[in-house]
């Protein structure tokens, strides 16, 4: 059990996640999870289910031997991911205003694509 303390105390670390986010989502109680992360206290698998789940990931990923944080292994390369803690109204907004960005940005690059090619089609007839 002490893999999953480790890494769990790496990955609250490393991308910054407040431990009040994951007491409040999980229920578990303030004391118990300090007590828990300063390994003063066994954790249980229901503790490492919960945590796990509250951070998307799997018991496994917190149970390996050496967990890297750094990789880039993406399943889907066609999706997006951000973490900007509890989704609010403006949050909401903020990410949708992304998304619209993109879409532009992929229009434009499709507009520009055709004009190239539509542009290299009127030089074949010597106009």
């Amino acid at each position: 059990m002490g893999d999953f303390i480790n890494n769990l105390n790496k990955y609250i670390n490393h991308y910054g996640i407040k431990k009040s986010f994951i007491i409040k989502q999980t229920g578990i109680e303030k004391n118990k999870f300090s007590r828990l992360l300063n390994k003063k206290q066994d954790i249980l698998y229901e503790d490492m289910y919960t945590i796990s789940k509250v951070l998307g990931k799997d018991i496994s990923y917190f149970m390996q031997e050496n967990l890297d944080l750094f990789s880039t292994d993406y399943k889907d390369s066609t999706s997006i991911a951000f973490y900007m803690g509890t989704a609010d109204e403006s949050k909401k907004e903020l990410a949708n205003n992304v998304f619209d960005f993109l879409e532009h940005i992929d229009a434009i690059l499709g507009i520009r694509k055709k004009l190239k090619k539509d542009a290299l089609e009127v030089l074949d007839y010597g106009i």
